[in-house]
Parts: structure tokens; sequence; C-alpha cells
């Protein structure tokens, strides 16, 4: 028995059939599918997860200005007391004569032979250069990772989109192929009829199956062609593999202009390319790894404390019956280097030519910006210039196929003329998908390079 059932994943109501085939199907706009991978490719999951790490990270950081706190229980028993050397001619007693002989006297002043203690310990850090600084780069630290973050879903919402328009184009060219296939169909059921009453040879039907066999192959091409393009969707969009999944747009006539290239590029900053904003907090982070390098000679200061009980024992049953005796302290500590070696040094160098390698990574980007989006404005006005010729050619064709069908209905014209007709229509038909793709992915080229394509 079928049982039916209503399933809500994010905003989308999904209803399938619990049965042997019961599979739910989701529909997807453009926008949908690019949001939908956004939230569950891996790797934005991974890159989710660093910034989870930074934020841990952060509160690591600031644990270490917090006061520590430690508890230490000791427990030794001495086997055999250490000897303890007196110089010879030395006397126990002031006044009273030194032991005769003249070589050192080993005495056994061994103590109990039970030590224990239980001692608390408080170290707070009250000041230091390179916590402070470590609390500031933690945060950029953050700022880094939610950047990367921001560069995986660009990466991922240009992947989708490309993928999107390649089952787009796709399933357009099926449908125009299954009409050329009927209308092969009406032509070669007409050249039979026209054969059967001599009116034209049996070759000439022979051509148009000829014709049809290689029309129905390219449609099985195109077909596998399609099923290999969803999955490619399906796996840009962390979307289950064996899950059917369909798209509610299609392809409409896509208008390119000069105004849509201007609205792309003006206004555009280095900083809307999220690589270059990217290497500015690379930045920020080496500025301050300078800092803490340069004031790594700077003092520390810490709140020290400590307090314990210490007992011993010549038994372990003395423990129980005798008190214990506290001790307890408590003061600063302040730690000031003084010579490293030349350590800061050699460090400090390191740093500061980091510094400078990111500044040449800026300037470099800055250059590969500006040849990108060159490159991708060049490239959008070919394939739109493309796009226009396949679109006059398709046209022509198109007219070409017209009058030749009509000349063959009415006698005038050669089964050949009709054949080759065809032939040309499905080839410019072909081309024009093809510079439709093409123009459509440029345009995503082009919205990637000016920084455009994906915001949150």
């Amino acid at each position: 028995m079928k049982t039916l059932i209503l399933i809500r994943w994010g905003t989308l109501w999904c209803s399938f059939i619990v049965s042997f085939t019961g599979l739910c199907q989701q529909t997807f706009t453009l926008k949908e599918a690019v949001d939908y991978g956004v939230k569950n490719n891996r790797n934005v999951s991974n890159t989710q997860l660093d910034v989870a790490i930074a934020q841990a990270r952060i509160g690591e950081i600031k644990a270490t200005g917090l006061p520590q706190a430690s508890v230490a229980l000791g427990l030794s028993h001495t086997i055999k007391p250490q000897p303890f050397f007196m110089p010879p001619g030395m006397s126990f007693i002031p006044g009273e004569p030194a032991l005769p002989g003249d070589e050192e006297l080993a005495l056994a002043l061994g103590g109990v032979r039970y030590n224990s203690n239980a001692v608390a310990n408080l170290n707070w850090l009250l000041f230091s250069s390179s916590y402070l600084l470590g609390l500031k780069a933690a945060k950029v630290y953050t700022e880094l990772a939610n950047k990367n973050l921001t560069a995986s879903k660009i990466t991922i919402a240009e992947n989708v989109t490309k993928a999107y328009y390649s089952v787009l184009v796709n399933e357009e060219r099926l449908n125009l192929l299954e009409v050329n296939v009927h209308r092969l169909d009406t032509l070669l059921r007409d050249t039979r009829a026209s054969n059967v009453e001599g009116l034209v040879e049996k070759i000439d039907v022979q051509r148009i199956e000829v014709q049809r066999n290689n029309l129905v192959t390219e449609q099985q091409n195109v077909q596998r062609l399609q099923d290999l393009a969803y999955l490619l969707l399906k796996y840009q969009m962390g979307y289950p593999l064996d899950q059917p999944m369909a798209l509610s747009e299609k392809l409409a006539k896509t208008e390119f202009s000069e105004a849509m290239i201007q609205h792309v590029k003006k206004p555009f900053q280095y900083a809307d390319r999220i690589e270059y904003s990217t290497l500015e907090t690379q930045r920020q982070l080496q500025v301050l790894d300078v800092k803490n390098v340069s004031r790594s000679l700077w003092p520390t200061l810490s709140l020290t404390g400590n307090y314990g009980f210490y007992n011993g024992r010549q038994t372990i049953a003395r423990f129980v019956t005798r008190p214990w005796l506290d001790a307890g302290s408590i003061g600063f500590a302040i730690n000031v280097p003084v010579f490293d070696g030349f350590t800061r040094r050699y460090k400090l160098s390191q740093s500061r030519s980091n510094l400078l390698k990111i500044d040449n990574s800026m300037k470099l980007l800055e250059q590969s910006i500006d040849l990108q989006l060159s490159q991708s404005e060049v490239q959008l006005r070919n394939y739109w210039f493309t796009l226009g010729e396949q679109q006059k050619n398709l046209d022509l064709a198109q007219e070409v196929l017209r009058v030749t069908q009509i000349k063959y209905r009415e006698g005038v014209g050669s089964n050949i003329e009709v054949i080759n007709a065809e032939a040309s229509f499905r080839e410019s038909q072909t081309n024009y998908y093809t510079a439709l793709y093409n123009a459509l992915v440029a345009k995503v080229d082009l919205d990637k390079a000016a920084g455009k394509l994906y915001t949150e």
C-alpha cells in the first residue's frame, strides 16, 4: 500500500510516495541551485569549520591572559638518606676542638622517611606585549577565515552556474533534436509513399533513412551528455547523485549589450575581488607579526602566588595523627629579556621580508585582475558577436530548409537538396547553442573578474 508523505526541506515542500520507486524530486531555479550548493557543498563545510576553528583560537588566546591555577600533590619515601660531607678540621660546637684527622667526614643526616605536600599555585599574566598583539591577530585571523569561506562560496557559485547553463543548453538541443527527428520521420513517410507510387527512387528513401539514423544517434549522444551534465550539477551542488532533480528555468533569448558590460565593470575596486581582500587581511596579520617580533624584548609582568600544606613523618600512620603545616606566598614576577643571541634580529628580518612579499603579491594581483577583466571582456564581446552571427546563420538555414521542402513537395526540388538543407540546419543549431553557452560562461567569467558573481 502506497503512503503519501509530505517533507519540508529548507524552504521547499516536496511530496513523494514511499514505494518501490518513491523518490523526492526537487526543482531548482538558478538562484536556488546556487544557494543549495553554498549550503551543502563539502568544500564550503570545510571552510565553515575553519571559521569555527578560528573562533576557538580566539578563545584560546584570551584564556592565556586569565588566571592560571594548578594543584600539585606529592609524596616521597626516603629509602636511604643522602650523606652530608664535613670538611677536615671542622668542629661541630663552637669553641670545642676539631675532630682529629685530615679527611672529610661523611654524616648521614637523613631526616624523616616520608614527606608529603599539597600546594596550590596561581599565575596571572598582567602585562605582555605578545599577548595584546595576539588578541588583535586572533580577530584578524577570524576575518581571514571568513574571507576564505566567501572565496569558497564564490567558487561554488561559479561551478554551479556553469553546470546549470550546461543542462539548460543541452535541454534545448534535445528539444530541437526531437523536432528534427519528427520532421525527418514525416519526410521519410512521405518519401516512402512517393516511392510506392513510383515518383521517387528507393535510393532517395535510403538517403533519408541514413540521415534519420545519424540524427537519432546524435540525439542519444546528447541525452547521455545531458545525464552527465545533471550528475555534474548535482556534484557541484552537493546534491545526492542518486536522487532525481529538475530545473524550473528555461533558456530565454539573451540580450548582450554594451551597457551590460559597463554595468559589470563600473564601479570597480580591487577590494571587490575576494582574493585581493584576503591579501589585505594577510598583510594585517604580517604587520602584527612584525610588531610582535619588534617587542619581543619588552618585559612581562605576572602575579604569582602559592599556598600549601606540608608534612613529614617517619611512618605513614603518623600523617593522620599529626597536623599538617601550611605555608604560602604572593608576589610579582617581572621577566626582562636581556640578550637572545641576536635571535630577535634575524626573526625581525624574516618577518619584514614576508611583509614585502605580500606587498609584491598585492601589486602582482592588481595587474592580474586588470588582465582578467580585459580578457573576460574581450571574450564576452567575441562570443557575443559570434552568437549574433550564428543566430543569423540559424535563421538563414531554417529559411533555406523551408524553401527546399516546399520545392521538394511541389516536385521542383531534389531529395538531396532537402537532406543537405537538413544537415546545414542541424549544424547551425549546434553552432548556435555552442556560441550561446560560451557567451553565458563568458558573462559568468566577467562577473567573477569584477567581483560581482556572488554576494551574501
